[in-house]
């Protein structure tokens, strides 16, 4: 009798225990599950090879007469352009092209910043104020002011980089030379209206920075209609987690217009459906980005709610879109 006793009481201990710590396992649905292991075996699938100045080409540029742009490797523009297109399907944008004529354009205007030894401000774009140097045609280095009004980015390191590092820092966009929160290049890659893409890279010839070009701006795009009407960071049902943590600004883009700041809440439907965190520092860049595809975009910082993998939230943005989506590692496997 006595033992009988005792294993109830025992019994009634554990259940206390399991009430007074709660956990919070998060399922994903059978859809989730599918697109989270489509999107893990597609980012598996992605190059993970690292380029230096040795590797990077297949010719060399010449900074002399005759002037030549060179030649990158193949591989680092399909791996780019991979990357690039990998991102767009996480928000369900259509796959861009990749045409070598916007990749030797691209390539021009990576290698005039090379020339110049650019610096990190804003002038890159259209190498204002920069000089042409005289092995360089008028043609060429017309080409390059062009191709430069696409992305660009900076990159040092002794140890290179992979095609990846280039793409996901833009995307990201947490290092925006326009200002905290600008988030211009994350629309590029994100565009709804680009179609095609060119990529170019070159090695300063007398500093050890990587300038990176990613055109995406050409003039028959602009004038398509938007495929969406929104694209959402971090997107709609699943999102990895790797790409808006940190100071990553998450932001709204819609062809819808509007004026002001609106609020932003998230809420974790994983721990507490109830409590609503407020966004910060939200912005409004308007037509900023208009070429892209948006009327209006909407960034903001999480604020002072915890992200959590495999957790579900839901963001709420005013009254102009309200949203749920799950988070997974993409560099994980889901069994």
């Amino acid at each position: 009798m006595k033992r009988q006793k005792l294993l109830v009481a025992l019994m009634a201990l554990c259940c206390m225990g399991m009430s007074a710590t709660p956990a919070y396992a998060a399922k994903y649905s059978k859809a989730e599950s599918r697109e989270v292991r489509r999107f893990q075996r597609n980012y598996r699938a992605l190059s993970k090879t690292r380029y230096t100045r040795d590797d990077i080409y297949t010719v060399e540029p010449n900074f002399s007469i005759p002037f030549s742009a060179g030649e990158l490797d193949p591989d680092y523009i399909s791996a780019s352009m991979d990357y690039v297109n990998y991102y767009r399907s996480l928000v369900g944008l259509p796959r861009e092209a990749n045409y070598d004529n916007d990749n030797r354009n691209a390539q021009i205007g990576a290698v005039a910043l090379a020339a110049v030894s650019a610096k990190q401000n804003l002038n890159v774009h259209g190498l204002l104020g920069y000089f042409r140097p005289n092995f360089m045609s008028e043609d060429s280095w017309d080409t390059a002011e062009i191709s430069t009004l696409g992305n660009v980015n900076f990159l040092e390191s002794n140890k290179g980089t992979t095609a990846g590092e280039v793409v996901t820092d833009l995307l990201r966009d947490k290092n925006n030379l326009s200002g905290f929160g600008n988030v211009g290049h994350r629309s590029l890659i994100l565009s709804t209206r680009a179609t095609r893409m060119g990529i170019g890279a070159a090695y300063g010839e007398i500093n050890n920075t990587l300038y990176s070009v990613e055109n995406g701006i050409f003039s028959d795009d602009i004038l398509r209609t938007p495929v969406k009407d929104e694209v959402l960071y971090p997107a709609k049902k699943v999102f990895p987690y790797e790409l808006a943590t940190g100071k990553t600004p998450w932001s709204y883009s819609t062809t819808k217009s509007i004026t002001g700041r609106p609020k932003v809440y998230i809420t974790d439907l994983t721990k507490n459906k109830k409590k609503r965190y407020a966004a910060r520092d939200i912005l409004n860049f308007g037509k900023a980005f208009y070429g892209d595809g948006y009327s209006t975009t909407i960034t903001y910082q999480p604020g002072k709610i915890k992200l959590v993998n495999t957790h579900k939230y839901k963001v709420e943005i005013g009254k102009h879109c309200t949203y749920t989506f799950r988070f997974f590692r993409e560099k994980g496997k889901l069994k």
